[in-house]
């Protein structure tokens, strides 16, 4: 596989390459930013359940109380 490097910039969300450098469509790019350090995203999971059979395990009941327990 040929490499070839080019230089750019980021305007306005897009990248620009220097020396007036054209592509064709669909051409295979890989973009290595050098000096930028990125801060990662904290990523809640959702949980899941290793058996999803034992999901009957978890259900919930609603009791209805009564308005004024007398306190």
């Amino acid at each position: 596989m040929a490499i070839s490097t080019f230089a750019g910039i980021v305007e306005n969300g897009q990248i620009r390459l220097r020396d007036n450098v054209t592509l064709p469509e669909r051409t295979r790019v890989y973009v290595v930013i050098p000096d930028l350090e990125v801060v990662p995203k904290a990523y809640v999971q959702t949980p899941r359940l290793v058996y999803p059979e034992q999901a009957s395990l978890f259900a919930k009941q609603v009791i209805e109380g009564v308005a004024d327990a007398g306190l």
